[in-house]
């Protein structure tokens, strides 16, 4: 059904809008919430523990569960190799990789006492510092000769979800695996000595200086973000803002464009929101704390001329955000879907296309892996792109807010909307259509106070 309508709208699209094929447009890859689960074999976490990282692809290659994890589980070897051998495949050669956070599993700090039996810190440390670099490793042998820019996730941590202390040990550690493939071809000499102070940085996409990606760490803004293991009187939040505002400053009197990369999107979380309890105020759940959203949102409409597009992730849904000023789109956030299946979609990835002389986005296609559940049948294939099934030349404010229109006037735009949302899992659709509402009052709403408007009013409830 999903490809009948893509099919429609091909055949009623002019020429103009396969702009896409454009000699002078390139592509960049982009993924999300790996969720990296080294415990998911049992048998083999004590060998795991016991060797270094660069023997773990022969550990998992030689053990005796080869199939992919599936819906309700995170990322084993099997799926995150068979992701990043479609992604070589359809794109070899990128210009660039954005990877918007969470590299670990779950749970992973319980898991690993559980199937260890160790609950020493240090030990843990050791086993999270070599997942981290067996999972960069199998990225960067896919990718040898590409920039490849990271962010860091609530579940990238050594403190433990939604801990990451500022100029802990585990950004400093990151920063240093990291180092070499932020710097793969762009001078971004600093990004080890920046990253490590609070898991943010500025850096060149490519050797056009003019161009930059700002790397943030939205785990600070989070509202369930606790600095357990560093200064409890600190502010880290308040501090990347500070940060963003200064370095956003430097961008616009340099005449600088930027993309932004984080993990957590600013607004409601609509996961949380539809299983809230109480009135309908009430079960309305921030992913961040109220005034960093404020301040956050001030940012973009004040930067709004040097900010291109922001990358994130976290919800583990294909979906978007648009920030207005006096009702009229200004800025917008692409929300990327996952590579673990363990809230029910499909694993999935995007290529990008963009316009190389002004880094402006084209398109983007989607991949996710039909058929997760049947190990036979299992196949990475092609969902959709943006331009023709949204009618759309671009992707930018203005294009995001006809699609924004349409999901609400248009039946045909939302089936399709809903059905991509979680990368074509069957089993959450009609779940997600009849509450379509909650998305699309998110998609504009970011503090509580706008949300309970919009979806209250509009869907009568109180």
């Amino acid at each position: 059904m999903k490809n009948l309508f893509c099919i429609i709208f091909i055949l009623l699209i002019p020429v103009s809008l396969f702009a896409s094929q454009n000699s002078d447009y390139d592509k960049f890859l982009n993924f999300s919430d790996i969720h990296f689960d080294p415990f998911s074999d049992t048998v083999i976490v004590d060998e795991l523990k016991n060797s270094d990282y660069t023997q773990w692809e022969k550990i998992f290659q030689n053990s005796d569960n080869k199939t992919y994890s599936s819906y309700g589980s995170d990322c084993n070897f099997y799926l995150f190799q068979s992701a990043l051998k479609d992604m070589t495949e359809r794109i070899p050669n990128p210009d660039f990789v954005i990877i918007t956070g969470d590299f670990m599993s779950h749970n992973f700090n319980e898991n690993f006492e559980k199937y260890t039996g160790i609950k020493d810190q240090d030990s843990l440390n050791k086993f999270i510092e070599k997942t981290i670099r067996f999972i960069t490793t199998m990225i960067v042998n896919s990718f040898p000769n590409t920039n490849i820019f990271p962010t860091v996730g609530n579940d990238d941590a050594y403190c433990g979800n939604y801990m990451i202390d500022p100029e802990g040990e585990f950004l400093k550690m990151t920063a240093k695996v990291w180092q070499p493939i932020v710097n793969m071809k762009s001078n971004n000499q600093n990004f080890e000595k920046d990253f490590a102070k609070g898991g943010y940085c500025i850096s060149n996409i490519s050797e056009n200086t003019n161009y930059k990606i700002i790397i943030l760490n939205t785990v600070f803004f989070s509202s369930k973000y606790k600095n357990h293991c560093g200064d409890t009187s600190a502010d880290p939040g308040a501090d990347a803002l500070k940060w963003l505002t200064e370095t956003l400053e430097v961008c616009k009197n340099n005449q600088q464009k930027v993309y932004l990369s984080y993990h957590i999107p600013p607004g409601i979380d609509i996961y949380a929101t539809i299983n809230g309890k109480g009135n309908c105020e009430e079960k309305i759940f921030s992913s961040w704390k109220e005034n960093y959203t404020k301040e956050f949102i001030d940012i973009i409409k004040k930067y709004q001329n040097n900010i291109i597009a922001a990358f994130a992730g976290h919800f583990h849904r294909d979906d978007f955000r648009l920030f207005y000023e006096n009702e009229e789109p200004v800025s917008f956030l692409h929300i990327t879907s996952s590579i673990s299946p363990i809230y029910g979609n499909n694993p999935s990835y995007q290529i990008f296309t963009y316009d190389k002389s002004d880094f402006s986005l084209i398109n983007f296609e989607t991949y996710y892996l039909k058929n997760i559940s049947i190990p036979d049948s299992a196949k990475w294939t092609f969902e959709y792109d943006f331009q023709n099934c949204y009618r759309q030349d671009s992707i930018s404010s203005s294009s995001l807010n006809s699609v924004y229109k349409s999901i609400q006037s248009d039946s045909s735009y939302r089936v399709k909307y809903i059905e991509y949302y979680t990368s074509s899992s069957t089993s959450t659709f009609e779940k997600d259509y009849i509450n379509w509402k909650y998305n699309w009052c998110g998609i504009k709403y970011f503090t509580k106070e706008e949300y309970a408007k919009c979806f209250c009013k509009l869907s009568g409830r109180r």
